[in-house]
């Protein structure tokens, strides 16, 4: 591994091209360009603040600021980290066979590309953090518990790359593994607090704690640390911040180390 670390290291400004490859690529041929990278996230807020906070009137806890309880804002919060994760999860499989070609006639390590990848993903969640943060200053929503954000949006991040590693191999062999995983991706999503507040869930569900369950949902604790920091603007547990981080670091390393182990002849089966 720590071979693996100086080679990538060494190929800082291969991943630089990958990355702007992947942003150039993104919005090509788009009238509205890089617009799409705000109203992509800001036109399905809308959608579920309709279907979740008019018709089936859910209610979101009041912000930190003590007058303010808007749902769009509180979907909004948990949206950036749950897109950051998808991005984390589904983009491995994508971009690595987006360089198939370039692998069959050029040598180099094939989590270049993935990590060229997860830099464009990147700039993507900052744009979306940077506008959150904007609208919650704007409204006076504002603490120090900002500071948490960074760290949040990291751990997701390497939480599902780590994943994002296992699936991209996986994906190589058989082509069914990203259309499964984007529907276990859409189960997990409504399974996890995000467009409806935890409260919704009951005490007990078909004799099992689905309260409890819940908690052992490793997003729900991403996103609740989001919301923490951000929207209800209070420190999240040492314990909960502890957790984020070592779901991280054991997914990530876990995840790059099968990649870097099963990725030596990949080039074969893109």
């Amino acid at each position: 591994m720590r071979a693996q670390v100086q080679t990538i290291w060494d190929s800082r400004p291969l991943i630089g091209n990958f990355a702007q490859r992947e942003l150039k690529a993104r919005y090509r041929r788009s009238i509205l360009g890089w617009a799409w990278s705000m109203i992509n996230p800001l036109a399905t807020i809308a959608i579920y603040t309709l279907v979740f906070g008019v018709i089936f009137k859910a209610e979101p806890p009041v912000a930190g600021n003590g007058s303010t309880r808007s749902f769009a804002l509180y979907l909004f919060t948990g949206l950036v980290t749950w897109n950051l994760f998808f991005t984390m999860v589904m983009g491995p499989m994508d971009w690595l066979a987006g360089v198939a070609d370039l692998l069959k006639k050029v040598q180099f390590p094939p989590d270049a590309a993935i990590f060229g990848g997860t830099l464009s993903g990147v700039v993507q969640s900052l744009i979306e953090a940077g506008v959150l943060l904007v609208i919650m200053i704007g409204i006076g929503n504002v603490g120090w518990t900002y500071l948490l954000l960074p760290y949040v949006l990291a751990t997701t991040l390497l939480f599902g790359l780590g994943i994002g590693f296992v699936l991209a191999i996986a994906n190589a062999h058989f082509r069914d593994i990203k259309h499964l995983t984007g529907i276990a991706l859409n189960v997990w999503f409504f399974l996890t607090p995000i467009v409806y507040p935890p409260s919704l869930f009951p005490e007990e569900y078909a004799g099992l704690p689905a309260a409890k369950l819940v908690h052992l949902n490793p997003m729900f604790q991403y996103v609740e640390a989001t919301r923490d920091s951000v929207y209800v603007l209070s420190w999240s547990g040492g314990l909960r911040l502890l957790s984020l981080g070592l779901m991280a670091a054991v997914s990530f390393v876990v995840g790059w180390t099968f990649f870097v182990r099963h990725s030596v002849d990949i080039s074969e089966e893109l």
